[in-house]
């Protein structure tokens, strides 16, 4: 899962970072300009919104922007601003949810989930007898759970979210990494191979020139 984290306050946004990074892929921006960029380049599962930016309401044009690019990314506005009328317009703005600061890292890493649930696959999924937990990360066979690392266990989820279509190697960098354009193709390669080799199925294809699937 893809997160972009809004926040103009750097000691939040860094301790967030850390906190979410552990779990998710997560890029994080304090100015507008640059959030709409990273809007434009990349699509995200989860928005993390702090209305007020630099003293500006900028959740209007911002939550806009994301929800015509597209209906399934979900967004949280995170705000100190926590009157009832407040909660009510972030809503009606088109978030998916209100989180109040301060608050609770594990409150906001379970509604997080909870939006991955309404707008993702369904949180546990079977192929090919392997038993996939996509909210917590984890694989088994046969009652044995499959050991991956975090890149590993990324790029699998990726790909299993995406089951049915073929996912370009592009695509998959721009998932995976912050800075895509400073990593190899040959990089997937190897966390490709490894991760087949880890599965004791083979359910990752590829298709010559296209990608790679999961059926």
């Amino acid at each position: 899962m893809r997160i972009l984290l809004v926040e103009d306050n750097l000691e939040l946004a860094r301790l967030l970072e850390a906190y979410l990074s552990t779990y998710y892929v997560i890029d994080t921006v304090s100015e507008f300009a640059v959030a709409s960029d990273y809007i434009d380049q990349f699509r995200y599962d989860i928005v993390l919104l702090d209305r007020n930016l630099n003293g500006k309401d900028i959740g209007m044009d911002l939550i806009a922007k994301i929800k015509t690019k597209t209906l399934t990314t979900g967004i949280i506005i995170i705000s100190a601003y926590d009157s009832f009328t407040d909660k009510v317009s972030g809503l009606d703005l088109g978030a998916d949810d209100y989180l109040d600061k301060p608050f609770n890292n594990e409150e906001l890493k379970a509604r997080i989930a909870a939006l991955g649930r309404r707008y993702g696959a369904l949180p546990k999924v079977r192929i090919e007898g392997l038993e996939c937990d996509t909210l917590a990360k984890t694989v088994r066979y046969n009652d044995t759970e499959v050991s991956l690392s975090k890149k590993e266990s990324e790029l699998f989820f990726y790909l299993l979210k995406k089951r049915g279509n073929i996912v370009s190697k592009e695509e998959l960098l721009d998932a995976l990494y912050l800075n895509p354009q400073n990593i190899s193709s040959n990089t997937l390669d190897v966390t490709i191979g490894n991760v087949r080799k880890k599965l004791p199925v083979n359910v990752i294809r590829t298709v010559k020139t296209r990608g790679y699937i999961v059926e």
